[in-house]
């Protein structure tokens, strides 16, 4: 909590105002903390007129203590934002969805068919890539970065999480 009280102190310093966002609540989060905050002159007046809307949620990372807000709308259990954060944050590697249905033609013994599927969903990779892919798919491997890079991928929507810090060096508790 300490992390978004700090990013709360300074945005106000910005503005020259008090904090327009006082901490709630925080609870644990399969990333980290979700921390939420309510309009301080809200919880003056309690008239809806004064309330924020939109603000969403604050997620410190449990690994680096990073500082993320996280769209109002989000779910924040299942929502596909904690896929793109896993990528984007984390470094995780996004799932491809082509390696299952390639490696379910190559269990039935269709190579051939498995090669035009990888040629069609990927028009950028030639013979000698699709070909590579398959082989690593066959192998269990993982394929190799000059052949997944050009393999699309899905487009991204609206971002439901946007970084405010990079990685705190205070001690996370």
């Amino acid at each position: 909590m300490t992390v978004v009280q700090r990013y709360l102190a300074d945005e106000a310093a910005k503005s020259g105002g008090p904090p327009a966002l006082v901490v709630m609540d925080a609870g644990p989060h399969r990333l980290g903390w979700v921390i939420s905050c309510r309009g301080e002159r809200y919880l003056r007046t309690r008239r809806i007129s004064d309330m924020l809307v939109g603000h969403g949620y604050f997620l410190v990372d449990g690994m680096d203590g990073s500082l993320h807000m996280v769209h109002a709308a989000a779910d924040l259990e299942h929502g596909e934002w904690i896929t793109e954060y896993l990528e984007r944050v984390r470094g995780a590697e996004r799932v491809d969805p082509l390696r299952s249905r390639i490696a379910a033609l190559l269990a039935r013994g269709q190579r051939l068919d498995a090669l035009r599927v990888v040629r069609a969903t990927a028009p950028d990779i030639g013979p000698r890539e699709a070909k590579e892919y398959i082989e690593a798919v066959a192998a269990g491997a993982p394929v190799p970065e000059r052949v997944r890079s050009r393999l699309p991928r899905p487009p991204v929507g609206f971002r439901d999480c946007t970084a405010l810090s990079g990685p705190n060096p205070e001690p996370i508790a």
